[in-house]
């Protein structure tokens, strides 16, 4: 399928998203290009960010959230956002084989591999995981709040993972490894 959605620069985007383009640059360095293509619509661009941003606050550390994006990102096959999530998981201190792990929830930190599993299946069943799975999340330590917080991580996943499939947008992230087949 053609990409029905391109990159926009600052100039082209809504005035309503071009802070939001400044702030990516300010933080970031660049504004990555499926966050330029977000900006078709300033509130989707804004919203999906300060959902995120949100989110961040709650329970989860940067290094379990970075696994809830990087399992959903595999389960959705989203190659731009597994880039993106192994480069930003580094940063938030996994390691290289640790970004590979929790895309399979196969992670020897039994904390991250609760998340990784409950994640995958949660994406895998439509939001129908089995309950063993859910209560390896609780018997982790994680309460109810982060369940729903998870939730909430995978639905801003999957929004970001969906406008790629249909946009194709350049990946402008270190390319991420594939997993074996």
């Amino acid at each position: 399928m053609p990409a029905l959605l391109e990159v926009l620069t600052r100039e082209q985007a809504p005035a309503a998203a071009q802070p939001t383009f400044d702030g990516l640059h300010d933080k970031l360095g660049f504004v990555p290009n499926l966050y330029a293509t977000f900006a078709h619509s300033a509130p989707a661009l804004n919203g999906s960010i300060g959902f995120a941003n949100a989110l961040a606050r709650g329970e989860f550390n940067g290094r379990e959230i970075e696994t809830i994006y990087l399992a959903a990102s595999e389960a959705n096959h989203c190659d731009y956002c597994i880039a993106a999530h192994t480069t930003v998981g580094q940063f938030q201190g996994l390691t290289t084989a640790e970004t590979r792990a929790v895309r399979t929830a196969s992670s020897n930190d039994a904390k991250l591999n609760a998340v990784a599993a409950l994640t995958l299946a949660i994406v895998h069943t439509n939001g129908h995981p089995d309950a063993d799975v859910v209560a390896a999340f609780f018997a982790a330590g994680y309460s109810k709040a982060a369940l729903v917080e998870l939730i909430g991580f995978i639905a801003v996943n999957t929004f970001n993972n969906y406008v790629q499939h249909l946009a194709n947008v350049p990946i402008d992230w270190p390319v991420a490894e594939s997993l074996p087949a």
